[in-house]
């Protein structure tokens, strides 16, 4: 009888946090800015060693805070994070944004969590590819050799 492997998630990476911490709060935002709050917010993302690409976590949450507006310069950003990073029970927690000295009345105000959330769901959620599953193959019986080199009649021991 034949059974199927079983699948288990792979751990998010610090890269793959980042993405989907930046498409989540991007997707609250008007279509407009859209883009280029999300490059913002990932780029500084990567300014926390936590989220480096080697790192890897098997659970995640986040609360964030969110204001933009437009002047004749151009769009600014204010925002912060607040995160706790799970590896396996090694619980991480860190802030990172940027937050500007005076946010005028007229930006947009927004805040969210997000929400522990299955590996392979996040992923999905957040318009990234899941890892997939390696089975790996049953190792073959190996022939065993052992050297049979001859010692020679060497020198007798005292004990």
């Amino acid at each position: 009888m034949e059974t199927s492997p079983i699948s288990i998630p792979q751990p998010l990476s610090g890269e793959e946090i980042k993405k989907g911490i930046a498409e989540r709060i991007a997707a609250e935002v008007s279509p407009e800015h859209a883009e280029a709050i999300k490059g913002i917010i990932y780029k500084d993302l990567g300014k926390t060693c936590s989220l480096e690409s080697s790192t890897a976590y098997s659970k995640f949450k986040a609360d964030w805070i969110l204001s933009y507006w437009e002047t004749k310069d151009g769009l600014h950003v204010d925002w912060w994070i607040e995160y706790e990073l799970d590896d396996f029970g090694r619980i991480t927690k860190g802030a990172i944004g940027n937050r500007s000295a005076e946010v005028p009345k007229s930006a947009t105000n927004l805040a969210s969590q997000i929400e522990e959330t299955p590996p392979d769901r996040f992923r999905r959620e957040t318009s990234q590819p899941i890892p997939k599953v390696v089975e790996l193959k049953k190792a073959e019986p190996q022939q065993v050799t052992f050297s049979q080199a001859k010692r020679g009649p060497g020198r007798p021991r005292n004990v």
